[in-house]
């Protein structure tokens, strides 16, 4: 029997639906990339390098596209479930995730009324210590960076007590992603793609390496 051959069109189409890029993709990706390294908002090292860094990774691809206002930006936050007031434990989880996955706005109202005081749940951690930069980059973007670090640490220092799961961590991190493309998208249209690449950036260092910490 003769070995079946698939075309490069059904191929490209089977790597996708895997999840896996082509190398058209790549190509792709990397000549997005390389042409948004050209502008001028972004000649500063710390973006230069990111952009060295992750020059084939579609993600930052569509980062600098939000930033340049090329495709939609989403801001949307995760789902959170509902306080019922029926259970102790679940109550709590649920207001870890409604605190540790929702804005910066929510997260500094709930800080200032709760925060070290055994309300509204015992047993909550509020303690944090600021962003880590990226391996390899400046620390230029630490202090834009630290209200959504302040969401970041406590969803990490309690779910990893009260529902250490990859899917809590993963959506952790998503939030935080969320909450530093709102911090971006708020500064002027000169410095916004610059941050949107750190705040890729930032968000990759936590995907590969936050779990020691979850």
């Amino acid at each position: 029997m003769r070995p079946l051959l698939l075309p490069a069109a059904l191929l490209s189409l089977t790597l996708m639906a895997c999840g896996q890029t082509t190398p058209q993709t790549t190509a792709s990706t990397a000549t997005g990339i390389d042409a948004y390294a050209q502008r001028p908002e972004l000649q500063d090292a710390d973006s230069q390098a990111i952009l060295e860094k992750y020059g084939n990774d579609p993600a930052l691809l569509e980062a600098l596209q939000e930033a340049y206002g090329e495709r939609p930006t989403d801001l949307s936050l995760p789902h959170v479930p509902a306080i019922t007031g029926l259970d102790l434990a679940g109550d709590r989880l649920a207001y870890i995730k409604r605190t540790g996955w929702g804005s910066v706005g929510n997260y500094n109202s709930q800080y200032a009324a709760y925060a070290f005081t055994g309300r509204p749940y015992p047993g909550l951690d509020w303690t944090r210590d600021g962003c880590s930069a990226p391996s390899g980059l400046g620390l230029g973007y630490r202090e834009d960076f630290r209200p959504a670090c302040n969401v970041h640490d406590f969803g990490y220092r309690n779910l990893k007590v009260y529902q250490r799961t990859d899917s809590n961590r993963k959506t952790t991190d998503e939030a935080f992603y969320t909450n530093m493309k709102a911090i971006c998208a708020a500064k002027s249209w000169y410095k916004r793609p610059a941050c949107y690449s750190a705040a890729f950036a930032y968000y990759e260092a936590v995907r590969v390496g936050g779990s020691d910490s979850f």
